[in-house]
């Protein structure tokens, strides 16, 4: 079933224009992924950098131009920007991860003139020293950069820091990865030339036709009958979160029914059930977008849809504007040309919330805790952290588990999970009142314990 985990579903569309677009022979286009949370924007760059990805693996479609067509001359730069030093110094951070990959053994025989490319005077300045050595030799870098929105986000970055990539994009393709479009997150930065000619794509829901796919791959572990395909299809939504999650439920089915040979419709309500509970991390952080949305007409319209889908032709024209950032937010779908909620899960999630009186904005206000108060004082991975320990209190997490859920990236240091809990026990320390702790277990992982009041 791992093999099945790590495989890459849909987005057929999108991967059509992005590898012929940063491929192009004389001038490469820049790209600009836009998506929330766990919506598979790592999941998509991880998929263009694997060495039997769309960039240098089979080209079935013929999505490659012919200079490129064997894939040997393309070398891929995949960065994750959640790190302190891109976030201190970008390019100066790219200088040193490219450095590093390029003098790995790999590319020892490119014989690169590195006495030139160590007296350019800036990092812009040696990252095009290599660009341009890497053209002489007929070769094209692709630079993926993951969470680039922590950049733009950062004090440090600054409008000279971020132009001196735009030079760069005549001759190496640019793939940045953001949960909110480039304007709304640094209007002065998001103004740079680079950022002017950049194609932007919202990575959201997927196609029916991919979640088929993903969904039938689970079925070389275990079959289903059409009714549970069908079900499940419904259920996720294309949503690709929840669709890796059916991996651990099928699993957890044949360890609750030993033997079990096919899943059909009585194990539906059990899928259900823990589907629903899977979700949740997913669900609380729709949630909480929700509430952080500052179009006042956001949830009138999510109430709307909550009693039933709403048809094309009757959404009024004040909603439009709303109803376009809930698709945005991988919220809302649309199926048999009505606009509705992506899954009937989280619908029941927030019918929970309406009956508790949490989806009134009066009521909502006047129940948020003092907890809301430290998610300002927190860096955007520190509150994903936060959040899902919240979500999972009590709740011995290990760091793998962490890597996976909270950074999407299973593969990473455990050093990453360390220091973000170091800071983010700083930050709980110094917070009146207290408002929890978050506890070793040696050998196991965190447990989050919050203070109950």
């Amino acid at each position: 079933m791992e093999s099945i985990k790590a495989r890459f579903f849909g987005r057929k569309t999108i991967v059509a224009d992005l590898v012929p677009g940063i491929l192009a022979p004389s001038q490469p286009l820049d790209f600009s992924l836009v998506g929330p949370k766990l919506i598979g924007k790592s999941r998509l760059l991880k998929y263009l950098s694997d060495e039997s990805g769309p960039l240098r693996g089979p080209d079935p479609y013929g999505w490659r131009p012919e200079r490129f067509r064997d894939g040997h001359n393309i070398i891929v730069g995949h960065y994750d920007c959640d790190w302190p030093a891109a976030k201190e110094h970008l390019t100066e951070f790219i200088n040193q991860r490219l450095t590093a990959q390029l003098q790995e053994e790999t590319y020892r025989h490119l014989n690169f003139d590195w006495s030139r490319i160590n007296s350019a005077t800036s990092p812009g300045q040696r990252i095009g020293q290599m660009v341009r050595q890497l053209d002489q030799l007929q070769m094209r870098l692709i630079l993926l950069l993951d969470n680039f929105d922590h950049v733009l986000r950062s004090e440090h970055v600054t409008p000279d820091m971020v132009n001196e990539l735009r030079p760069l994009t005549n001759e190496l393709g640019l793939v940045v990865a953001t949960e909110e479009a480039l304007h709304d997150l640094n209007q002065s930065i998001a103004a740079s030339p680079l950022f002017n000619v950049m194609h932007q794509h919202f990575i959201g829901l997927l196609e029916p036709e991919g979640t088929r796919s993903w969904l039938d791959a689970y079925q070389e572990r275990i079959p289903m009958s059409p009714e549970v395909t069908e079900q499940l299809m419904d259920m996720t939504g294309g949503h690709p979160f929840l669709l890796a999650r059916v991996n651990d439920i099928l699993i957890e089915t044949e360890t609750l029914m030993p033997g079990i040979t096919k899943i059909d419709r009585e194990q539906i309500p059990l899928l259900s059930l823990r589907l629903a509970e899977h979700g949740r991390q997913l669900f609380e952080l729709n949630w909480h977008k929700l509430n952080d949305a500052e179009r006042s007409l956001v949830k009138p319209l999510v109430k709307q849809l909550l009693k039933a889908p709403i048809p094309i032709g009757q959404l009024p024209i004040e909603q439009v504007t709303s109803l376009n950032w809930l698709i945005n937010q991988a919220i809302v779908s649309y199926h048999h040309n009505s606009y509705q909620l992506y899954s009937p899960l989280f619908r029941k999630f927030l019918l929970d919330k309406e009956q508790k009186g949490e989806f009134d904005d009066t009521a909502a206000a006047m129940m948020a805790s003092h907890t809301d108060k430290i998610y300002d004082q927190l860096t955007p991975k520190e509150a994903d952290l936060l959040r899902y320990f919240e979500t999972n209190s009590h709740t011995v997490i290990s760091v793998d588990t962490l890597l996976a859920d909270v950074w999407n990236q299973p593969e990473a240091s455990p050093r990453r999970v360390q220091e973000a809990i170091r800071r983010l026990r700083n930050n709980l320390n110094k917070h009146t009142p207290p408002i929890g702790v978050i506890e070793n277990e040696r050998g196991e992982g965190y447990r989050y314990i919050p203070n109950t009041l």
